[in-house]
């Protein structure tokens, strides 16, 4: 119903780069190089993940809440148990390339990652080593990487070329590519999203503020949105609403929108 539920404190006032949410805690990273845990209903801040030597580009919980895995700028991942009451860094995946944005698997078993050098990389947990090099996806930095959450051989990711790809990680291929005239990917952040079902694929104009829907059975728009006066670098996907299908957007002006 688009209520505030709660606010979280206890940053340093850095602008936070990367946040996710999931059961009861919310995770958020920054420019402070470390990443913070709360816990949505008591609006405490549990954890202060220290370790990485630079800002903390991207965050996300892994299923079952009890790890989470952040990227940065000095060119690492690393993977945290957060499941005591003292944190614990379990894996260190090291690259060549800043990670713009990472996932995980529904399972938990690999992580994927997109890179300022246009490629995406996935990584085994279990051997915690990188098991596919997937370079060039996009014709510049990869900004989002989103699992397709009914297909788990399907990644879909956004570009500061201005498109997004359906990437099957089988045979490294783009199995399709999203776009429009008047869509611009203008941020490092600029994000995408899947509809639970898979069927669809989600987008904010990082120019005008239009939010596009494409099929990504055939590649073509289904939907363009128009409800913000700046452009959009967060979207999100989920679902809730009335239809069990609910979409969120925001803004450059801290503008949310959310649409069924």
């Amino acid at each position: 119903n688009g209520q505030l539920k709660a606010t979280l404190r206890g940053g340093s006032g850095h602008p936070m780069l990367g946040v996710d949410l999931s059961g009861g805690l919310a995770v958020g990273c920054g420019a402070e190089k470390t990443c913070r845990v709360w816990n949505i209903r008591t609006q405490r801040m549990i954890h202060q993940l220290a370790g990485h030597t630079t800002k903390v580009t991207c965050v996300r919980l892994f299923n079952g809440e009890k790890d989470v895995l952040t990227g940065s700028a000095d060119r690492s991942m690393k993977v945290w148990d957060i499941a005591r009451g003292t944190y614990r860094q379990t894996t260190t995946f090291r690259h060549s390339s800043t990670s713009n944005c990472i996932d995980v698997s529904p399972d938990s078993s690999t992580v994927f990652s997109g890179h300022m050098d246009g490629g995406i990389r996935l990584w085994d947990i279990r051997s915690e080593k990188r098991v596919l090099d997937i370079p060039s996806v996009h014709g510049g930095g990869v900004t989002s990487v989103q699992c397709n959450p009914m297909n788990g051989n399907q990644v879909l990711t956004n570009g500061r070329d201005c498109t997004l790809k359906l990437i099957d990680v089988r045979t490294c291929t783009a199995i399709q590519t999203l776009g429009h005239p008047d869509f611009r990917t203008s941020f490092n952040y600029s994000s995408c999203a899947i509809s639970p079902d898979g069927s669809h694929a989600l987008a904010g104009s990082g120019t005008t503020g239009d939010v596009f829907v494409w099929d990504i059975t055939d590649g073509r728009v289904k939907k363009k949105l128009k409800a913000h006066e700046a452009g959009v670098g967060g979207v999100a996907w989920g679902r809730g609403g009335s239809n069990g299908q609910q979409v969120a957007t925001v803004d450059r002006n801290g503008a949310l929108v959310l649409w069924a």
